[in-house]
């Protein structure tokens, strides 16, 4: 419950749970929960008693608020955007779900919250309003969506900042969307947050899918989130668990995976994997996190706990990951490796090659037909200076909208 303390909430956190305390807390403290992303199909949703995260509901509920990231609209109406990727969206009935499985509050700052259009949007609004299921991240326009949620968790005075970072479903002025994460306006929003006395959560929505290490700008900008006051960051997106650190001080979360997304298509195992972030806060910041493993979606729309065994080979995996993050010759070496992968793939994409073409790439075979070696830098040029790629963005824009 939001603004008012739990009673009764006392539940032990699941076996296989690590605690890592940071200090002792310094007065009254309040306990909240962040969730990575929840995403279920219309029709997917389980029937019976059971609840889908039945195992993890108590422990959930026990924090003074608990916020997950929903990953879909929740709609019958709308067509699909244009846009690069799927196009999600599920039942009103989610938000319920949500609700009784332990959430207060959930993040709308997403790629896929504007998947069904303005529409969807406000459908999502109103059934989380209905099942009493507070909201960030997501609104009328940018003001709106940039609204942070403030309350009294427990003892301590809260302000929730969710953003995402820029592809389809970003508001504007005059346009109803998420809010984005951006390098000037976020941290001075943080700021403020701060110097009003609450004690700021970052909820960033970023990384690249299926890579379980931050890339180096998402590394900068919750450092920069930290730096401005934020007393954690925590980030999903990926829809593969990543390492946490702690930054001056700040403990920052690169990627909690995916809650309960049940998967189109096959996906290896890092997919169904993910953890909770538990942070025990004060006046002060965080005094102690805590993080849950689980396995989600592989045997149907359910979330369960994962066994201490599994557990401990979890934390090892994350242990690794974190090794990596910890060392920037190590990081910048695996980031540098990743980008590899996607060579053949970002590059017929940027110089719209055939499936053919494609195929020549990979072989090594430039296709100078469509972009001699000399113009590659004025490309460059165009994606990496603010200026001109500020003018790209809104030609394409525009062109999307002919």
């Amino acid at each position: 419950m939001i603004g008012a303390e739990k009673q009764g909430a006392a539940a032990e956190p699941p076996q296989g749970t690590r605690a890592v305390e940071l200090r002792p807390p310094a007065g009254p403290t309040a306990r909240l929960l962040v969730a990575g992303d929840l995403a279920v199909p219309a029709g997917v949703l389980p029937g019976g008693a059971e609840h889908p995260w039945a195992p993890l509901a108590s422990y959930i509920g026990a924090h003074d608020l608990a916020v997950v990231n929903l990953e879909c609209p929740l709609t019958e109406r709308g067509s699909a955007i244009a846009k690069l990727g799927p196009s999600l969206s599920g039942e009103a009935a989610l938000a319920a779900v949500a609700r009784d499985g332990g959430f207060g509050a959930a993040s709308l700052a997403n790629n896929h919250i504007m998947d069904r259009g303005p529409d969807g949007l406000r459908d999502t609004l109103q059934a989380c309003a209905d099942a009493g299921l507070a909201t960030v991240g997501a609104g009328a326009d940018l003001a709106a969506a940039s609204e942070p949620l403030v309350a009294s968790v427990g003892a301590v005075s809260v302000a929730v900042v969710a953003v995402a970072e820029r592809e389809f479903s970003i508001a504007g002025a005059r346009r109803c969307g998420a809010a984005p994460l951006d390098p000037w306006a976020t941290p001075a929003l943080v700021r403020r947050l701060r110097d009003r006395g609450h004690v700021v959560v970052a909820i960033v929505h970023g990384g690249n899918e299926l890579y379980g290490l931050p890339r180096p700008g998402l590394v900068a900008a919750c450092r920069a989130l930290a730096d401005a006051g934020a007393a954690a960051v925590v980030c999903h997106h990926s829809h593969v668990a990543a390492p946490w650190e702690v930054h001056e001080g700040v403990p920052i979360v690169y990627g909690t995976g995916n809650f309960l997304f049940p998967a189109s298509s096959g996906q290896a195992s890092p997919w169904y994997r993910g953890y909770l972030a538990s942070l025990t806060l004060d006046a002060g910041g965080v005094t102690d996190l805590r993080f849950t493993g689980y396995v989600q979606g592989g045997d149907g729309p359910r979330v369960r706990p994962m066994g201490p065994r599994a557990a401990d080979a979890w934390h090892a995996h994350l242990d690794g990951l974190a090794t990596t993050l910890a060392d920037p010759a190590a990081l910048d070496r695996a980031w540098r490796a990743f980008c590899r992968t996607r060579r053949p793939y970002v590059l017929a994409s940027v110089l719209g090659l055939s499936r053919v073409e494609r195929g020549l790439l990979k072989a090594g075979i430039w296709p100078a037909w469509r972009l001699p070696r000399r113009r590659v830098p004025e490309l460059f040029d165009m994606v990496v200076c603010e200026s001109h790629r500020e003018v790209l963005e809104h030609l394409l824009e525009e062109e999307m909208a002919r």
